[in-house]
This record gives structure tokens, C-alpha cells and sequence, in this order.
């Protein structure tokens, strides 16, 4: 057996104690064994700690466990201040201009715990130009710390009524990602008076509104263009909600099935709104989302029936039809074979990106006839679609991410050419390409605002090494312009500076590697310039790999700390089942071919002791969510030869046979398949699920698992097991096996900067003490 880690004695401090059910276990059927059962000797674990006084108590015994050994660790609290220091930083978020004239954006001071809503006028928004950064434009219109004193409540998203002069607005409690959404006057802000304490409110103060809406979840409330109201989704009430409250809200495991879709007319009652469309009688997975067109004259219906990219399309003119399941639609895309994504229109002309014979996506344009409009007894019902005709091809080596129209017809496309932002201008009704803005730039474009009604537009960027830029491009000419291809003109509206942190002091670089079956996969590797790349530096390896969603680079004030302090190299690596390189990338780590993720990521691991970046025994790897999958995975599939010596899984979804059944699981069979109803999906899974494949008798490394207790995406239940069953099994493990559950928070979202600093403090320590790390000015 191996000397035990650092701090870690199982005899002196055993694992907490968790009960087997022996009897319990569930039966699938394999294709290659027919029926074959499962054992599910923590099943009980499945019922949450607001629900089971038995898995309460053993969380909290869990919560001691982990806590006692982080405890060990002296450096915690020093390197808990540096990531403070390197938080402290001013944040303005790219400004967006509404009909009242006014601009509104994000602001932080640096450790405030929820970001506040500013609001500004154009010659505020102008002035920031000549200003250091430092402090907003405007004054404060929305402040989502008052929501709280603890920081538990977030502000999760806000939209504007057609006129301006109205905000529908979510509040989520505890991470979860049930909301409720609440109304105000755009000329009522949410802001402290005199008496702070009595400021506090949970919904956003006295001078909302009446009107709520609750159990909204995956939604945004979108406006009718006469500002009366709202369209808005909303999910059956979960098993305890006559029990639960608030605050309990997000602990359930109920499945969500059956969304419906709304309409709320203010100054009434939810219990009066108008169903719009009904749950789909075919597909209870399906959820609906909704867009009206700039000009308030088309309501655009989306639907999707889980995260692959595969949606339905229909278009409602809402001039002269009662808002109801009656309305009338033209179906552009009737069924669930390709993506659709709305762009703008000009007229019955609208534009869109898709990925239909694209892989890399592309823009289109479809001629809807609305004379041939017609309603059914259930939207699902009108399948047909309307002819796609392209207007920019798919590019052979660079993915489409998005498209923006302003100012008139000036198209503003961002494209990925190997996972860096390229930002090209076309015009919109020819398809022309005009050039490239931003020719220079190298890194990620984090976000485009601006409108077809005015002049200009606001582009936010971000690299690995510096929080970025936001740029602002002014054409003198707008919709009317008799020069659709105008050139803007270009300059820097605010650059974004840590104090703390001086970007000429790091590199940043992509590399390419081979993974075990030959692929070439990108990576992108940081690290101070003073550390030395001899195979002694420790390195953090992150990766999500799936749903289609790319890893590009971006600024992480917690992971520059950790280079900084530790001498430590960031590789964060571009895995199959990302959306870096088209659809193809993402089917080439999804269903069976989802252990080509982890193969990308044991061969990245390699590639970086092998190289001199690591030391061979100090890389860790880290993942959230599907990247939490990932780490469970590799964990179990490791060797000595990849060189990994902590694994980070956060929120991970650990139990690849029963994921599909709780709360939105049953979206993410696109991505993992069905295990009940395909038996080569229930054997592909089953022999890499986490969950069911830990190594009794291997010795693995530091191992810390993290997840939520309001964590109602990915359930805790995943993590709880996954705990439990290595305990079990690895009783002598020489390293340590942690579990650390935050409380009141969810998967992610709208966690306050303070929970977010002691996480990654937490999580430093575990790995920093077990590896024998030290801070540089501490060894």
C-alpha cells in the first residue's frame, strides 16, 4: 500500500458510515446479456436532505469529515485573500439600449455579492470612453444584493416591455432553477434608501408591481407589443410543493414533464392566464420559447425536445388574432431534424441560422406566406416546412456561433475558426461579404448589443489572461442607408484591468495534441512567465466535452490566482462532444462515442507530463456538470501512465442509468441516450457510468467530489452515491475521497461571489495539501 497523503489517517478518522441496501436494485436489458440486474444499495440516498432526516445526517457527517481535513491545510485563508485580491475588480457589463432611450448594464464593485443594474443615458454611456473604468455610468436601478442579505437570491433575468417603460423580471432562490416572475415600471427603481435593513426584499420591494408568476422555469417572459403582457413557460408543481416554500423549492427530484406555455395579461391574476399552447400530447419532454420581431408584428414559437440542437419553428402574425390556442401559424420548420435559430426580418422575409446541411451552420432566409397561416388542436400538429434558401454558406473551417443585425441591415457574424472569435460585418439582404472588425484580435467575443433602429453596436471580449474589452462601432448611416456596406468606425469603449493581475506577465498559448484513436484535439495552455517548463510545475486540467458547447478562452479570477501562487500551468482542453468544430465534433463525443471525451482528456493528462508542461503525479483535473461525468469517468479509467493525481468533479452526473429520470434529466438523452428503452445504450453506459464502474482494490487519487443541495438540474443524488460507493469500496484508499455539499445554492447560477470564493479556497486546500503544494514565498 502506498504512504498515505498528507493529513490523511482513515484509522484515526474513518469515513462516515452510510447503510447498504443489499436487497435494493433495478433491472434494465442489456443486448449483449439480456436481462441483467443492477444493485442500488444507496437508493435511499435518492431522496434529498430537506425530505430524509437520514440523508441529512449524513451529509452533515460528510460536511465534518471533509471540513476536518481541509483544516490541515495553513495556506487556505492566504490563498482564499489573494482570490479576493484578484476579484476586487470593477466589472461593467456591455451596455443594451432599450425603446425608452436608456441604456441598462450589469455593474460590480468587485466582491459585491449579486451584481447591480445601472441605468444611463447615450451622453453617460459616451462619457465611459474618457473614463478610467472604474465606476459605472449612470445611477443604480436595480440593486439584486437588497434581494437578500445573504447573497442566496439572484436576479436571473430581465426583459423589457416593447415600450420601455416596463421590466418583467425572474428571481430565483438558492440556485434553483424554479423562478418567479415579478413586474415594475422601468422609472421605479429597486435601490437602498436611508435604512438599508428595511430595504431588503425578496421580490424586489414595494414599488413592483402586483402581478407574479410562479413556477416558471427554462423561460423568459416576452412582451406583447402593446406592453399588456407576457408570454412565459411554466412546469407542474413538484410533489412537495405544498409542503415546501421558497426556499425549499429546487430540493425535489420530480421529472419535468408537460411544460406549458402562457400568456399573463398584467393586472390580473396567473390563475386567469390564457394557455397558448398545451403540454405536447407526443412529446412530454418538449419545452416551448418565444421571440416577438423588433417591430412587434410576428410571435416566433420554438420548440425543443431536449439539449440537442434539433428544434421546431413556427411564426404567428399577431395583428388581428386573439392570443389563445387558437392563433394561427405559418411552420417554417415542423419537425425536430435540424436546428433553427431567428436572426431578424425584413417583412414575410425572415433569416436564420441553421445547421440543415451544414455542419458548421449557416445563415438562411425563408418567403413566409401568411395567407396560408392556420391553427390545430395542438401546435405539434402543423409539421410541414417551409423552403431554407442560404444566404451565407457554411464555412469549411470555421463554425457559425452567432449573428447579430444593427443598424439597418449591417449583419454582424462571429464566427469560430479553431475555438478563437473571428467578428465579420455582411450585409444583410445580399449576403455580401463587407470585412472583418477587429482584425487584431485574438480570443473569445463574449457578447453583441445593438439594435437595427440606431447606429452603433457594443462588442465584449475576453482571453484567458485579461478580463477584456468592450468595443463600440458607429456607422453614419442606419436603416434607410443608401450604403449597406458601410465600414464603422472602431474604437475602445472600455477596457476592464485588474489591479492585481498584469497580462504581460503570462503566456497563453493553443496547442494541438493526438488523442488515443489519432485525433487532433486543441488545448489552450497558460502560465506565468516565470514558470519553468521542466516537468516541475503542477497543472489544473479542465474540460466539460458534451452538448455541443465550447469551451473557447475566457478570464477566471480564481484560476489565475492558482497560477500565480502555485507555479501552476491552466490547460484547458477543447474535448470531442464540444461545439468547437461543428456538429461533427459534438456527435464524435456523444452516445457511443462519449468514452472518445475521456480518452481526449487521460491523453491530454499525458501529453502534459510527457512534454515537460506537468509534473508527472500533480496534474488535476476539473469539470462541472457534464465535465463532473467526466472526471468520474477518467477517475475510474486512469493509470499511472496519464499522470493525474486529484480529480475536481463538480456537480457531476455520476449515475449514466437513472439521470434521465429526475427533474430535466430526460433532455439529456440527446447527448447520453436511453438506458430503459435502448439496450446498446444501457450497455455503452453501463460500462463507463462512475457510479457503477469504481475499482474495488485500486488505489485512486486525491479525489473531491462537489455538488448543491438546491441543485435541481443535476440532482446531488449523483454525488451522494458516487461518494458512498467509494467509501465503501476503497476503505484504505491512501488518498483522500471528499465530498463537500454547498448549502442553499444550485447548479451554478446566481451563487454569490462569496460562496464562489470559498468553494474554490475549499478546493485548493484539498488538492494543495494532498499534493503537497506549496505557494510561492511559503515553501
Amino acid at each position: 500500500m502506498a504512504s498515505p497523503a498528507p493529513g490523511w489517517d482513515l484509522k484515526a478518522r474513518p469515513f462516515p458510515q452510510a447503510r447498504r441496501d443489499d436487497q435494493a436494485s433495478k433491472t434494465y436489458t442489456s443486448a449483449n446479456k439480456g436481462s441483467v440486474t443492477v444493485p442500488e444499495p444507496y437508493v435511499w440516498l435518492e431522496t434529498p436532505p430537506s425530505q430524509s432526516l437520514e440523508t441529512k445526517k449524513w451529509v452533515q457527517e460528510q460536511a465534518d469529515f471533509t471540513q476536518a481535513y481541509i483544516r490541515q491545510n495553513p495556506e487556505r485563508e492566504a490563498f482564499k485573500e489573494k482570490v479576493e485580491q484578484n476579484f476586487s475588480y470593477p466589472r461593467i457589463n456591455i451596455p443594451v439600449k432599450k425603446k425608452n432611450g436608456k441604456f441598462y448594464l450589469h455593474y460590480n464593485s468587485g466582491l459585491d455579492p449579486q451584481s447591480t443594474i445601472y441605468e444611463a443615458t447615450q451622453e453617460e454611456i459616451d462619457a465611459i470612453e474618457k473614463s478610467d473604468g472604474s465606476k459605472p455610468p449612470g445611477r443604480v436601478w436595480f440593486d439584486a444584493n437588497l434581494l437578500s442579505k445573504e447573497g442566496t437570491i439572484a436576479l436571473t433575468n430581465t426583459r423589457f416591455s416593447t415600450s420601455g417603460k416596463l421590466v418583467a423580471y425572474g428571481i430565483s432562490v438558492s440556485g434553483s432553477d424554479w423562478e418567479t416572475i415579478y413586474f415594475r415600471q422601468t422609472s421605479s427603481p429597486f435601490v437602498a434608501g436611508e435604512d438599508k435593513e428595511s430595504a431588503y426584499s425578496p421580490s424586489g420591494g414595494p414599488d413592483r408591481l402586483e402581478d407574479s408568476l410562479e413556477y416558471c422555469k427554462f423561460t423568459s417572459a416576452t412582451w406583447t407589443p402593446d406592453d399588456k403582457g407576457v408570454f412565459y413557460q411554466t412546469y407542474p408543481k413538484p410533489s412537495i410543493s405544498e409542503a415546501a416554500n421558497d426556499f425549499s423549492k429546487g430540493t425535489e427530484t420530480d421529472a419535468n414533464l408537460n411544460a406549458r406555455l402562457w400568456y399573463h395579461r398584467l393586472g390580473t391574476k396567473q390563475s386567469q392566464d390564457i394557455l397558448v399552447i398545451d403540454k405536447d400530447p407526443k412529446t412530454p419532454t418538449a419545452g416551448w420559447g418565444t421571440h416577438v420581431t423588433e417591430d412587434g408584428k410576428y410571435l416566433v414559437v420554438s420548440s425543443y425536445k431536449d439539449t440537442d440542437t434539433k428544434n421546431k419553428i413556427w411564426v404567428a402574425q399577431l395583428e388581428g388574432q386573439q392570443i389563445g390556442e387558437a392563433l394561427k401559424y405559418v411552420a417554417v420548420a415542423g419537425e425536430y431534424k435540424f436546428s433553427l435559430d431567428y436572426v431578424a426580418h425584413d417583412g414575410s422575409r425572415f433569416y436564420w441560422i441553421t445547421n440543415k446541411d451544414a455542419t458548421n451552420s449557416k445563415v438562411v432566409y425563408s418567403d413566409l406566406d401568411f395567407s396560408q397561416a392556420r391553427s390545430a388542436k395542438h401546435i405539434s400538429e402543423l409539421d410541414t416546412s417551409a423552403p431554407l434558401h442560404d444566404l451565407i454558406p457554411e464555412q469549411a473551417d470555421a463554425t457559425l456561433a452567432d449573428a447579430t443585425v444593427v443598424a439597418g441591415d449591417k449583419l454582424l457574424v462571429n464566427y469560430t475558426r479553431d475555438v478563437k472569435s473571428e467578428l465579420w460585418q455582411y450585409e444583410l439582404k445580399s449576403g455580401q461579404q463587407v470585412k472583418r472588425l477587429l482584425p487584431d484580435f485574438v480570443g473569445t467575443i463574449g457578447g453583441i448589443s445593438g439594435r437595427r433602429e440606431d447606429q452603433e453596436a457594443f462588442v465584449s471580449t475576453t482571453s484567458e489572461t485579461s478580463p477584456g474589452s468592450t468595443y463600440r462601432f458607429t456607422w453614419t448611416s442606419a436603416a434607410s442607408s443608401s450604403a449597406p456596406t458601410e465600414t464603422p468606425f472602431e474604437r475602445t469603449w472600455l477596457t476592464t484591468k485588474v489591479a492585481s493581475i498584469r497580462s504581460e506577465d503570462y503566456i497563453s498559448e493553443q496547442i494541438f495534441f493526438h488523442s488515443t484513436d489519432g485525433t487532433r484535439v486543441p488545448m489552450f495552455v497558460t502560465r506565468h512567465k516565470d514558470t519553468k517548463m521542466d516537468s516541475t510545475a503542477p497543472a489544473l486540467l479542465y474540460a466539460y466535452g458534451g452538448f455541443n458547447i465550447s469551451i473557447q478562452p475566457g478570464f477566471s479570477p480564481w484560476m489565475m490566482t492558482w497560477i500565480t501562487e502555485y507555479g501552476g500551468v491552466l490547460a484547458k482542453v477543447n474535448a470531442r462532444g464540444g461545439g468547437e468544430y461543428g456538429q461533427k465534433w459534438h456527435n464524435a463525443g456523444r452516445l457511443l462515442n462519449k468514452k472518445n471525451v475521456f480518452e481526449d482528456i487521460l491523453s491530454a493528462a499525458k501529453f502534459l507530463h510527457e512534454n515537460k508542461y506537468a509534473e508527472k503525479g500533480k496534474i488535476i483535473i476539473n469539470g462541472g456538470s457534464n465535465g463532473g461525468l467526466m472526471v468520474g469517468a477518467c477517475m475510474n479509467m486512469l493509470t499511472e501512465e496519464h499522470g493525474i493525481g486529484a480529480g475536481i468533479g463538480e456537480v457531476g452526473v455520476m449515475d449514466m442509468l437513472k439521470f434521465h429520470t429526475w427533474t430535466i434529466g430526460s433532455a439529456w438523452i440527446a447527448d447520453y441516450g436511453n438506458p430503459d428503452e435502448d439496450p446498446k445504450i444501457f450497455d455503452y453506459n453501463y460500462s463507463y457510468s462512475p457510479l457503477h464502474n469504481v475499482q474495488e482494490g485500486k488505489i485512486y487519487p486525491t479525489y473531491l467530489l462537489a455538488c448543491a443541495d438546491h441543485d435541481d438540474r443535476v440532482v446531488p443524488a449523483h454525488t451522494f452515491k458516487l461518494t458512498a460507493e467509494l467509501q465503501h469500496k476503497l476503505k484504505d484508499n491512501p488518498n483522500p475521497i471528499l465530498l463537500r455539499v454547498d448549502m442553499n445554492a444550485g447548479h451554478g447560477a446566481g451563487k454569490s461571489i462569496q460562496k464562489r470564493i470559498e468553494e474554490v479556497a475549499d478546493r485548493v486546500a484539498v488538492v494543495g495539501l494532498a499534493l503537497g503544494l506549496k505557494m510561492r514565498g511559503r515553501e
